[in-house]
């Protein structure tokens, strides 16, 4: 008895001296395994242990540097690569996974530097390429970003995330045709890359394909149920085709997987308010604001939704906000015009429209509606000059051109008034308005049947 339990005693020594001499190697390759596995917390315990017994470890150090940041702490991470980075300052990787963590901070010009050192070290590393693209083209700076892609494709032509990417730049610069081609490049080289799906969805919406585009969103949404991006634009192709409790209902998903993301709750708030819900739309833009109160997207919204409750003052506080966060915002100087203009404040609406034509001198609608103003003050020919510019810049503004057909009958002008009556109604037969204007100027002109019968046709079509 004695002598098993002896042997009992040898072997546990035995195992526990195997224990002991496991190398920093052996903990820095458990650690990638784990890493693998996505444990990131028992990885870095790993990695910590391979670092305990050679605080010198490059790659541990490294390694531990990507476990942290795929954990969100970026500081950690940061603080790991600079240790291998100081112990090896000819590390490509280290250099790699610093900008790794740069760009998961929001730092691209110090991800897209930390690139460059690992590609000044391996000009080959197709990953340091594709990083530095995606950090440029996060800074705006398209054809670098595309110039960076197309360098790690050369290195890694299948690589499919790469493909996705540069398809993203180039929609971005409204190079559609191209960017669908890297799409379905992405997803003939992965075809359940569900965020190429997404991207080829997302340039079909703004090609106004949009069946075809809820049909990709559809597909990434079979393969990855839980992409958010893919619920959110589908949402996006739903309301442009005008269905709103379709888009509502994808939006909501969009929501449940992440309820934190603010521009889905505007897009909602823009679904509703488009459905005549202003309450619950206001409510939608709230929940936006409470999650980035620098979304002036979402104060714009609600300023729009509260406009049109009637609550002018509340709804130019919104627009105030807005501007606030954004001064050259000229769409939000051109709401709180029209608002001011409800409110018969013409003087200031002016000022506020002239702000917005500063800011953006082609916005037709601006120019249209600062004419409104004008002659709501009796300066007629300034109206009409304020209507041409609008009609110069969009010809066919039909609203433009029945309000100078307006501010012309008003000065007894009907003949004009009659010709730009019938530019609105070419552009728009179904303005009835439009139609009922022309009724007047045709009665001045004395021409009564023309008149009854503009007045019959604005009559079916529910206008006074």
């Amino acid at each position: 008895m004695r002598l098993v339990y002896a042997v009992f005693i040898l072997l546990l020594v035995l195992m526990t001296s195997a224990q002991c001499q496991q190398t920093a190697e052996d903990w820095y390759n458990k650690g990638k395994v784990l890493s693998n596995q996505s444990k990131y917390d028992e990885a870095v315990k790993a990695y910590d242990e391979a670092i305990r017994l050679d605080p010198n470890s490059t790659v541990a150090w490294t390694y531990k540097c990507a476990a942290l940041d795929s954990q969100g702490k970026y500081d950690e991470g940061l603080m790991a690569c600079d240790e291998a980075i100081r112990i090896d300052p000819d590390a490509p990787d280290a250099w790699y996974n610093k900008g790794n963590v740069l760009a998961d901070k929001g730092k691209y010009d110090e991800a897209s530097k930390s690139y460059d050192e690992a590609i000044g070290l391996d000009p080959k590393d197709a990953r340091a390429w594709a990083g530095k693209g995606i950090a440029l083209k996060n800074q705006g700076k398209y054809n670098e970003s595309i110039e960076a892609y197309d360098e790690a494709i050369k290195l890694d032509p299948k690589h499919a995330p790469t493909w996705y990417n540069k398809g993203i730049a180039l929609e971005n610069q409204g190079k559609y045709n191209e960017s669908l081609k890297a799409n379905d490049e992405a997803i003939k080289l992965d075809p359940n890359l569900a965020k190429a799906w997404a991207g080829k969805g997302s340039v079909l919406v703004d090609q106004g394909k949009y069946n075809e585009s809820i049909e990709a969103y559809d597909e990434a949404i079979r393969i990855d149920p839980n992409l958010t991006e893919a619920w959110n634009n589908k949402g996006i192709a739903l309301a442009d085709q005008g269905k709103y409790n379709e888009s509502i209902e994808a939006y909501d998903e969009a929501i449940k997987l992440d309820p934190k993301h603010a521009p889905t709750w505007y897009n909602k708030g823009i679904a509703l308010e488009n459905q005549g819900k202003y309450n619950e739309s206001i409510e939608a833009y709230e929940e936006a604001i409470r999650l980035d109160p620098n979304l002036t997207d979402a104060w714009a919204g609600k300023g729009i939704a509260l406009e049109n409750q009637g609550k002018y003052n509340e709804s130019i506080e919104a627009y105030d906000e807005a501007i606030r966060i954004d001064p050259n915002l000229a769409g939000a100087w051109n709401n709180k015009g029209s608002v001011l203009k409800d409110q018969r404040r013409y003087n200031e609406s002016i000022e506020a429209y002239d702000e917005a034509i500063r800011l953006d001198p082609n916005y037709a609608a601006t120019w249209s509606n600062k004419g409104i103003a004008l002659k709501d003050l009796g300066k007629y020919d300034e109206a009409i000059k304020a209507y041409d510019e609008a009609i110069k810049l969009d010809p066919n503004l039909a609203k433009a051109w029945n309000n100078k057909g307006n501010a012309l009958y008003i000065q007894g002008n009907y003949d004009d008034a009659n010709k730009a009556y019938d530019e609105a109604i070419r552009l728009d037969p179904n303005y009835a308005a439009a139609l009922s204007n022309k009724g007047l100027a045709l009665e001045a002109l004395g021409k009564t049947e023309e008149a009854d019968a503009a007045f019959a046709r604005a009559r079916e079509l529910g206008g006074n």
